[in-house]
């Protein structure tokens, strides 16, 4: 659904006007009330926004009722306000169940876009919660003790990781924004405090609890562990299966399931996404903090010394126009003797060359030991299996399935690439094994495919065979 068929055209109409930043108190009021009482009255309401339109200046604008009474006084404008806001669909009016009370109440698409304007303009730093270790604990006591638990536990993992996605990626970009501040400003007591209290707050909140009380490091091993088990037991596939089907809506096991199977590939692929994050977010940490304190000594010690002063000349004499070059250049001349100085030492005639002696002796012997074979057929393994996940191999499969096929020979199948090469030879050993409800009949021979190597073999739908 479009944005603008869930709410009126005009709703920002509000935020943009002459009269934005009372518009926006009277939001942030309205918020406030929200939370304390469930039942906003109206009249509350406009006693709240008469008070604080005493020392403020409100315009009328186009579109207002000014049939009211009063529109010049306080209460007025505070009656001003809230039409406007019914107008422009931020709230609507009603009565209290069973009483002539009148009530407003904020739409909800209203309350979110409260809440971010208040995340926006609020100071306070709210304190990290530990989502990597909150993520283990769940998954791990499911799996120990109460694996009838398991899907719940599996969603709270879901929503852990995306709010760690969350965190870090704003921290990323926050970091680069106080290198942006570090750049445009030459002011010494802004550097200070950008670096001693403005990003000691960013990396107090999130860095530093990432990297030592809830570090990713630490515990996204296990968490994997623990979800590549749970990916291939049936047994708690189904009964996290039959537990879907009873808290959320689905048309049948296999679309709940697939749910579920998602929701684990997704949480594994975002903390392996994560790991490589938080590699960026540390180089990004050791750059800032070295920019920064290169910037202060610079700052603090270029007003003291000719380098600093030449510095300054210089960096001005760039993006000075032409009769500024000029100017500069003339004071230059004019003050500053410049002499190239010399020297002469046993290098500056020629370069003594470096005789090497030639060695006809036989190359070494390459000692090749066996289980190194099987550790990189073992790695390879592994990295098939995290870049082709079951769901990937099974929509390859029914993918091969077109315009009512009921089976599929492997000369008709096309193979372009890596990609559908290996895809292929998964489909193959998972329909061995049974899986996804296909059966396959293998022959003798092989066949190739634009260099490709496989096997030849017909893949039916179950029970066509």
């Amino acid at each position: 659904m479009k944005l603008f068929e869930i709410i009126p055209a005009d709703f920002f109409s509000v935020l943009v006007s002459s009269n934005r930043e009372v518009y926006v108190d009277a939001l942030m009021k309205l918020y406030e009330m929200f939370n304390d009482d469930i039942n906003i009255k109206l009249k509350d309401y406009l006693n709240e926004l008469a008070a604080l339109l005493e020392d403020r200046v409100y315009n009328v604008e186009d579109g207002d009722d000014i049939s009211i009474d009063s529109p010049d006084t306080s209460r007025g404008k505070a009656r001003l306000i809230e039409k406007r806001f019914e107008k422009t669909g931020w709230i609507e009016r009603e009565f209290l169940d069973g009483s002539f009370v009148e009530i407003i109440t904020p739409n909800t698409y209203s309350i979110s876009v409260m809440r971010l304007l208040r995340e926006i303009t609020d100071e306070g730093m709210t304190e990290y919660n530990s989502l990597v270790f909150s993520t283990y604990s769940a998954l791990n006591q499911a799996m120990a003790e109460n694996q009838d638990r398991m899907y719940e536990a599996v969603i709270i993992a879901e929503n852990n990781t995306e709010k760690l996605d969350y965190e870090l990626r704003s921290l990323y970009h926050g970091i680069r924004g106080h290198l942006k501040n570090i750049r445009d400003n030459n002011d010494v007591n802004f550097l200070l405090k950008n670096h001693f209290e403005e990003y000691k707050k960013l990396s107090d909140r999130i860095y530093h609890p990432v990297k030592t009380m809830d570090s990713v490091f630490r515990y996204s091993g296990p968490i994997k562990g623990i979800l590549m088990d749970l990916r291939y037991n049936d047994i708690l596939l189904n009964e996290m299966t039959k537990k879907a089907i009873t808290i959320k809506k689905y048309d049948s096991d296999e679309d709940a399931k697939y749910d579920i199977l998602k929701t684990i590939d997704k949480i594994i692929d975002l903390y392996n996404s994560v790991a490589l994050l938080m590699k960026e977010i540390d180089a990004k940490h050791c750059n800032y903090t070295k920019q920064s304190i290169d910037k202060i000594r610079y700052v603090m010690s270029a007003d003291h010394s000719i380098k600093g002063k030449l510095a300054v000349l210089l960096k001005a004499y760039t993006s000075a126009n032409e009769t500024g070059k000029e100017n500069i250049f003339e004071m230059l001349e004019e003050n500053v003797s410049l002499n190239r100085q010399e020297y002469i030492d046993s290098g500056s005639f020629y370069h003594k060359n470096i005789k090497s002696k030639r060695s006809n002796q036989p190359p070494l012997a390459v000692e090749v030991h066996n289980d190194i074979g099987e550790e990189l057929i073992s790695e390879v393994i592994s990295r098939i299996r995290n870049g082709f996940s079951e769901n990937r191999v099974k929509a390859y499969i029914e993918s091969l399935f077109q315009d009512g096929a009921i089976q599929i020979d492997s000369r008709d199948i096309e193979i372009d690439n890596d990609t559908d090469y290996v895809l292929t030879l998964l489909s193959v050993v998972n329909c061995i094994n049974g899986r996804h409800g296909y059966s396959i009949k293998l022959g003798d021979n092989y066949i190739g495919k634009n260099g490709y190597r496989i096997p030849q073999f017909v893949l039916f739908k179950e029970g066509e065979k």
